[in-house]
């Protein structure tokens, strides 16, 4: 957390930036909040990302680790595959939604498959 920031903001973006407001007496604003996810550092805690303050979500996102299939933050394990991450349990066929693993499927039009639904649909 950096002492010399007169505000917390969610730096996401500039764009995001100049939307971001602090107790500026805005009715049921309290603490510092991102206009963009209308969410605010919870308990005052934030996310530094090459010096800058990010909402969990920025932070992820910033860093190219929001879920491909939830869009949520992955904190954990996850699968790498068409260039994309995913939480184990949402890499999924697009067809039948059986989770799939990294390797054990076939890509069509960047969506993965599994091998029975491939070739049943493009055989």
């Amino acid at each position: 957390m950096r002492s010399s920031m007169p505000l917390l903001l969610c730096f996401m973006t500039q764009r995001c930036a100049d939307r971001c407001v602090g107790d500026v007496g805005l009715p049921g604003i309290t603490g510092i909040i991102n206009l963009d996810c209308r969410q605010p550092f919870q308990g005052g805690s934030f996310f530094d990302h090459e010096g800058l303050p990010y909402c969990e979500t920025h932070y992820h996102a910033k860093r190219g680790s929001l879920c491909a299939g939830c869009s949520k933050p992955i904190t954990g394990r996850c699968i790498t595959a068409m260039f994309k991450k995913f939480h184990p349990e949402h890499f999924v066929c697009a067809f039948c939604l059986k989770q799939l693993n990294k390797g054990t499927f076939k890509e069509q039009n960047d969506k993965p498959y599994c091998h029975t639904c491939f070739e049943k649909i493009f055989g």
